[in-house]
């Protein structure tokens, strides 16, 4: 069974998919009792969903979600900012609760700003956390508690692999694990698509491709062998798996992912503002 947390109650901001993957989390590994989570959701409609679903305590009143809270999540938008992190909804915090992030491009110094006084953790997830197979890395900021830090470890290896980093390699964090579905449900796709090509019915293409791809990724996380080793054991010398590897680095797959992160880090920065 999962450790119990250190945070007698947990409050989230924002109640939608990845909130909602984080709370299914937290209720099904026993984390903390249902009754202390509670949830500010956007519609009441979504609140009720969520009390419904999980047992947790939805509402629609941030100020309410968050009062005796020891550790705040912020399941909210970029673009939500403004408009959900209100001066009152700082004011309703208790006076030593820690805030925790998993907005991408809003950065620890902003969130704190948001919320003097208080230690902020930032976070990025991946949307496979809504299934139990997430990527969570974890930015601890300055003056986050021990106890703090290990109920937000907690939280997100409940849903997924986790990682600790500091926060200037949260943009790297992002092109590859946060954008990084993006590219392999294209590789699914495609794989899929030439395994049709090759006579084989859609349902049965698309369900050899998606299971290859978990299998091989459970493969690399379980041995802790590099991913070179385990090409190898299925690569026989003039066989059939190296003349499809043959085919792929001829087609540029490997430059291509360097190029997909790359791309990912240059439109980061000017959405910033800095290009």
């Amino acid at each position: 069974m999962a450790a119990a947390l250190h945070a007698r109650k947990v409050a989230f901001i924002g109640g939608g998919a990845m909130g909602e993957a984080i709370i299914k989390g937290i209720t099904a590994a026993g984390l903390l009792p249902a009754e202390r989570v509670s949830v500010g959701a956007h519609r009441a409609e979504r609140a009720e969903y969520l009390h419904k679903t999980y047992g947790v305590t939805g509402l629609v009143d941030n100020c309410e979600a968050v009062r005796e809270a020891d550790l705040v999540i912020l399941a909210i938008k970029p673009q939500m900012v403004d408009t959900a992190l209100t001066p009152d909804v700082a004011a309703a915090l208790k006076k030593d609760a820690t805030v925790l992030s998993i907005m991408g491009s809003v950065t620890t110094a902003r969130v704190a700003g948001l919320f003097p006084g208080h230690a902020v953790i930032r976070t990025m997830p991946n949307t496979p956390l809504a299934v139990g197979a997430g990527m969570t890395a974890i930015a601890p900021g300055e003056g986050v508690r021990a106890e703090a830090l290990e109920d937000a470890e907690t939280i997100f290896g409940s849903c997924g692999e986790i990682t600790v980093i500091q926060e200037k390699d949260i943009e790297a964090v992002t092109a590859v694990s946060g954008c990084g579905p993006g590219y392999v449900y294209i590789l699914i796709d495609a794989l899929a698509d030439a395994g049709v090509m090759a006579g084989l019915p859609r349902a049965t293409a698309i369900k050899l491709a998606a299971q290859t791809f978990a299998g091989s990724g459970r493969m690399v996380l379980e041995t802790g062998l590099h991913p070179d080793v385990l090409r190898d054991q299925v690569t026989s010398p003039g066989g059939t798996t190296i003349a499809g590897i043959h085919a792929l680095e001829n087609r540029g797959v490997r430059g291509a992912m360097y190029d997909a992160v790359q791309a990912v880090l240059d439109r980061s920065e000017e959405i910033k503002g800095n290009k």
